[in-house]
């Protein structure tokens, strides 16, 4: 499982009543990542609310393992 500080979760709302986050793994500077690299995903699905968004990202977040997202 993996840990929320290791993402930045950026919310927006597409049009009004209906919120997504965009999810970001935080990389350390000077890391070297070898192969396909995600730089950054967006909830599935759209949320009433701002923090309904936010929480749909970290119920995903905390469905990766090693960093990796499970599909």
């Amino acid at each position: 499982m993996a840990e929320l500080s290791q993402f930045s979760i950026v919310t927006y709302e597409r049009r009004p009543g209906h919120w997504r986050a965009a999810i970001t793994p935080i990389r350390r500077s000077g890391t070297f990542i070898q192969g396909k690299t995600i730089s950054s995903f967006v909830t599935p699905d759209d949320s009433v609310s701002e923090s309904d968004a936010k929480f749909a990202a970290e119920k995903i977040i905390r469905k990766t393992v090693g960093g990796h997202y499970r599909i």
